[in-house]
């Protein structure tokens, strides 16, 4: 009897040591078909700290000898949103595979030239948007699928983290913004439900700081009379719920965060449940991201199929279109 073979462990690259790349590396730690084979970091001491607690095999202090290291497959981009561009760049430039957490850039200008230059190289770009890869997620959009729903009416989605003007994105203007990084997660579920193209686009917002978005309300209005109520921001306390109203069953979250949500049940009119999914993860949530992202690269796939760039790029025209109609919005001090 032939032995079965085991493919090696995809050999990731972590660029940036930030918050989000120490949860993320604690995620690949336990995945089997993942090493943490190198590190970047913008300082030596900082890359061989990390490295040493991720048990990395090389550690380097520059992002450019990170990506130059022709052991290193997969890139995970984990720098503040206002580098992404320049560094998936990079990283594509240099061969690398990628997957960079959201938003992937600030602009769909800059968006679409990666994407460009990534189908030109053959390689593989995601964005870390790890909602669109959970069970909970894929169940629902199943329900859509099948006509479980009905005809989707509305979705209200919320996203607010408390926060105080010590807050990261009141602090760093590269940070993106509580849109970029907060009310993304809103407006990307809602664009799942309803569509990426709705035929009018609302938006205000509250600048604070360093012109510093601290609170939006967006409204998306669809040809058929759909509509989404999206608002996030940085609060005196977390909120976060979503209600997805459709003609033959609804959708509560709000016991879980919706962009993270295990469990999720369909309702019928009479408030009678039709069906509950119990998606528990594995780790935490970011190993669906992961193991897409490694599925990916080893079929030798340029993008996913449930993160696909044409939808990365339409929510971030979409975020266009909202910081557009800010302008006249006075900072709230």
């Amino acid at each position: 009897m032939s032995q079965e073979i085991v493919p090696s462990p995809v050999r990731w690259g972590i660029l940036g040591t930030g918050r989000i790349a120490r949860i993320f590396c604690s995620t690949l730690k336990a995945l089997p078909q993942a090493q943490i084979y190198a590190v970047g970091s913008r300082s030596q001491e900082t890359a061989e700290r990390f490295g040493q607690e991720y048990h990395a095999e090389a550690c380097y202090g520059s992002y450019e000898q990170l990506v130059l290291d022709p052991q290193v497959e997969l890139v995970y981009v984990a720098s503040p949103i206002g580098s992404h561009y320049q560094h998936v760049k990079l990283c594509l430039n240099a061969g690398k595979h990628v997957l960079c957490e959201k938003a992937l850039t600030q602009s769909s200008a800059e968006a679409k030239e990666l994407y460009d230059l990534a189908q030109e190289k053959q390689l593989f770009l995601m964005e870390a948007m790890w909602t669109k890869c959970q069970p909970a997620f894929l169940k629902v959009m199943e329900w859509k699928r099948n006509g479980s729903l009905g005809v989707i009416q509305g979705v209200e989605a919320r996203f607010y983290t408390q926060a105080t003007r010590e807050h990261r994105l009141m602090k760093n203007r590269l940070q993106g913004g509580s849109l970029y990084d907060l009310t993304i997660y809103p407006l990307t579920y809602a664009c799942a439900l309803l569509g990426y193209e709705p035929k009018e686009v609302h938006a205000l917002a509250a600048i604070d700081g360093d012109q510093v978005d601290v609170m939006e309300s967006i409204q998306l209005l669809y040809e058929n009379g759909s509509f989404a109520s999206l608002t996030g921001g940085l609060a005196c306390e977390r909120q976060v719920s979503l209600y997805v109203h459709g003609t033959k069953g609804r959708i509560l979250l709000e016991s879980e965060h919706f962009f993270k949500a295990q469990r999720v049940t369909l309702t019928d009119w009479n408030n009678q449940p039709v069906e509950t999914f119990d998606g528990t993860f594995q780790i935490d949530g970011y190993e669906y991201e992961a193991l897409e992202a490694m599925s990916c690269v080893r079929a030798g796939r340029t993008q996913s199929a449930l993160v696909p760039m044409e939808e990365t790029i339409q929510v971030i025209r979409l975020m266009e279109a909202c910081q557009a109609q800010w302008s006249h919005i006075a900072p709230c001090r």
